[in-house]
C-alpha cells in the first residue's frame, strides 16, 4: 500500500518510498509480487482514500481484490536530518501481523523536496489532478439542476453491511434529457464493494431533467453524494 507521512499526509515522498521498496522486493527471486501497477490502477479506478487504505482492514480487502496472500503498509516520519520508515507486513486473509520493520536513512534535499509535493486523499496530484468527467455542462449558466423524482438509497454491499461501514461516496453522473443516469464515475470512493453499490443504485434513479438556455430538456453532468450509514438501536 502507498506509504503515508505525518498526519496521514500523502506525498511524492511516500510514493517514492513505496516504489523503492517494491523494486527491492522484486529483485528477490524468492518473492512473488502482484504487479504494483495493478494496485495503483485499482486504487485510482475506485478513487480509494489512500490514508484509510493504509489501515489493516481496508488494506486486507484490497489484497483480496488483487488475489494477494499478504500485504505491506507503512508510514514515515521526518527529522531535520533523517527519514524514519516503519513497515508492517500482514498475512491475508486474517489480517495477521507477520513482522514490523524500521529503517532510518539520511534526509537529502531531493527527498525533502518530494515531501513538499502533496496529493489528495484519493492520490490525485494537487497541482494537476482533475476529477474524471464528461464534456457535458454542469448546472449553471443557463442550465438548471436535475431534480430527484425517484431516488431510493442504494443498498449496502454484503461486506459493507457486515462491517457496519459508514462512508460517503462522491460521484459525477451524466443525466440525460429523459432524467436517466446513463453514466456515473466515482471521484471519492470507499472499500468493501460500496462503490459498485452506489453506482448501481443511482442508475436506478429517475430525475426531472435539467433544462437548457432554450428551456428544453438538456443533458448535464451532476455531482452526487451517496452516504452509507449504519444506525444502532438506542
Amino acid at each position: 500500500m502507498d506509504f503515508q507521512g505525518p498526519q496521514h499526509f500523502y506525498t511524492q515522498l511516500g510514493r517514492k518510498l513505496t516504489d523503492d521498496l517494491y523494486a527491492a522486493l522484486a529483485a528477490d527471486p524468492k518473492i512473488s509480487l502482484v504487479d504494483r501497477k495493478q494496485f495503483t490502477d485499482f486504487v485510482s479506478r475506485e478513487a480509494l482514500l489512500i490514508p484509510e487504505a493504509n489501515q489493516p482492514d481496508p488494506a486486507n480487502w484490497i489484497a483480496s481484490q488483487l488475489s494477494a496472500n499478504s500485504f505491506v503498509t507503512g508510514e514515515f516520519e521526518e527529522t531535520d536530518s533523517d527519514i524514519i520508515l516503519h513497515v508492517h507486513i500482514y498475512e491475508h486473509p486474517k489480517p495477521q501481523s507477520i513482522q514490523s520493520l524500521k529503517a532510518t536513512f539520511s534526509r537529502t534535499n531531493e527527498l525533502a523536496s518530494l515531501g513538499l509535493h502533496s496529493f489528495t486523499a484519493t492520490g490525485d496530484d494537487l497541482r494537476n489532478g482533475q476529477p474524471k468527467r464528461s464534456s457535458l455542462p454542469f448546472p449553471g449558466r443557463g442550465f438548471s439542476i436535475p431534480e430527484c423524482q425517484y431516488c431510493p438509497q442504494p443498498e449496502f454491499s454484503r461486506e459493507g453491511g457486515q462491517r457496519k461501514a459508514n462512508a460517503t461516496i462522491d460521484l459525477i453522473a451524466d443525466v440525460d434529457e429523459n432524467g436517466r443516469i446513463a453514466n456515473a464515475v466515482v471521484t471519492r470512493g470507499f472499500f468493501y464493494g460500496l462503490n459498485e453499490k452506489a453506482v448501481d443504485g443511482v442508475k436506478q434513479w429517475r430525475m426531472k431533467p435539467a433544462t437548457g438556455p432554450d428551456g428544453e430538456p438538456a443533458e448535464v453532468q451532476q455531482v452526487i453524494e451517496i452516504t452509507f450509514r449504519t444506525y444502532q438501536k438506542p
